[in-house]
């Protein structure tokens, strides 16, 4: 499947928190400096940052996913690359002027932020985003000239886009101290809390540490809830799809969501005594089954934007009789113009036996694409990323083990070779090997010889791995 960010925070409603999951996603490259301000709205801005399928190991049955046929004289839509989907949407003619215009754009925007005038910085930098929407600096600056104009809504939603985004820990830290500041308006203390501390563990920061400690002595809870699945009451419909779209809002953001109808077969028909057909309505696709009854299924929501192109997601849902849950664990953002584009597939669920006692646990083999050009600096980043995911089925309701990447392929290089770029043309490739110890419950992350390693080598803990989830390794918003 070829895709398509994050569970709220665990406070919303599910409407709520399927729409701010739907807000949440953008990804990008940052290599321009990125201004933010680190103190109170009447103290001056603070100088810019510099950007620097398978089947089970145990004996529980396992119903591996069945592939829906392609219609008679229908011709299968070929999968795109991330690097085709960025250059359906890129005119080269046009790049050189628009990259110009981007540069004096985000000028202009700074130094009305930095004169007070907000409205002309927030013109300005949205102006900077029809260019390039994916680009960190612009969509941040914009969320913090949103706070200081007193739109708090528009604050948080376009600092959660520049969090998603492929900025460096000192910039995203940064980014994530403004989302603390707009959350403790919004009486979020303990997202509030949340951000702060997570600010602190990309980068040390003495008025960061005094905000979360003031919060945290005041009862505030800074562990987060991004790797909370989300419940959904009452027996699961045919159609898990239809059923999460159906709560997802049509706005100013989003035309329309619609759903992967590669995902889903025709449901069962049922003929009563009468005679009556009933059924045959769409199901979701079931990866596996396993002993008592848990279902597993993954879908994609494709997001229609109203300004053009899409930001899907891929979902993970874990069913039970009277109850299912559901956790985003992948976003695909595709504008449709600019040099953007990404990919996100699940690769395989499978169920094993990897802590002693209870039902087998899910692991989970996942793949993301991008292709991202930024009009500020001329520079264009490229990366390919496999990874695993393990869950818990143990319980009455399912938890993350951890997750850890096992491959990364990265490349640089100039966006357009004619114009001038300060980025050096690299290519590199980390890897790990990894075995699941079941006889103590851990995973062994083992350096791959003549690489530089994706995740720290070692013994970890189920549980207790240093990334706990998906969108702990950033492949969603607030991840």
């Amino acid at each position: 499947m070829t895709l398509v960010a994050y569970p709220g925070s665990g406070r919303d409603g599910p409407a709520r928190a399927v729409a701010k999951e739907a807000l949440m996603h953008t990804r990008t490259l940052l290599t321009i400096s990125l201004l933010f301000t680190a103190c109170d709205r009447d103290v001056p801005a603070a100088p810019a940052v510099p950007a620097t399928s398978a089947t089970s190991a145990t004996s529980a049955p396992v119903v591996p996913t069945t592939p829906v046929a392609t219609p008679a004289g229908a011709a299968a839509t070929p999968k795109l690359s991330a690097k085709e989907r960025a250059r359906a949407g890129f005119d080269a003619t046009a790049a050189k002027d628009q990259g110009r215009g981007f540069r004096d754009q985000l000028a202009v925007g700074r130094t009305a932020v930095k004169e007070k005038r907000y409205a002309e910085g927030i013109a300005a930098f949205t102006a900077a985003l029809k260019i390039d929407p994916n680009h960190a600096a612009a969509l941040a600056e914009l969320g913090w000239a949103a706070y200081l104009a007193g739109d708090l809504e528009a604050a948080r939603r376009h600092t959660e886009l520049a969090i998603a985004g492929d900025a460096s820990d000192r910039t995203r830290g940064a980014a994530l101290y403004n989302l603390g500041r707009i959350l403790e308006d919004q009486s979020d203390k303990d997202g509030a809390a949340a951000a702060y501390q997570r600010s602190l563990g990309l980068r040390p920061n003495a008025v960061v540490q005094q905000r979360l400690t003031a919060l945290t002595a005041a009862g505030a809870d800074a562990s987060g809830h991004d790797c909370d699945l989300q419940r959904r009451p009452g027996r699961p419909p045919q159609d898990l799809c239809a059923a999460l779209v159906a709560g997802m809002p049509v706005d100013d953001l989003y035309s329309r969501h619609a759903c992967n109808a590669a995902e889903t077969e025709p449901g069962e028909v049922a003929v009563d005594a009468a005679g009556a057909v009933a059924g045959g309505e769409p199901a979701t696709k079931i990866d596996l089954e396993v002993a008592g009854g848990i279902k597993v299924a993954h879908f994609g929501v494709e997001n229609w934007l109203e300004s053009g192109g899409s930001d899907d997601q891929v979902y993970l849902a874990v069913l039970y009789a009277d109850r299912w849950y559901v956790s985003a664990i992948g976003a695909a953002y595709n504008p449709g113009h600019s040099y953007i584009g990404e990919n996100f597939s699940v690769e395989a669920v499978e169920a094993k036996d990897l802590v002693p006692g209870g039902p087998p646990e899910l692991v989970l083999t996942l793949v993301a694409d991008r292709h991202d050009g930024d009009y500020g600096d001329n520079a264009l980043t490229s990366s390919s990323e496999r990874m695993i995911a393990v869950l818990s089925l143990d319980g009455e309701a399912p938890r993350w083990l951890g997750a850890f990447k096992i491959s990364a392929v990265d490349e640089t290089g100039p966006m357009l070779d004619d114009e001038p770029s300060e980025t050096v043309v690299k290519r590199s490739e980390r890897k790990v090997d990894h075995r699941f110890d079941v006889a103590t419950g851990e995973v062994v992350l083992i350096a791959a010889t003549g690489f530089e390693p994706t995740s720290p080598p070692g013994r970890f803990k189920l549980g207790a791995l240093p990334a706990a989830c998906p969108a702990a390794l950033g492949y969603l918003a607030g991840g």
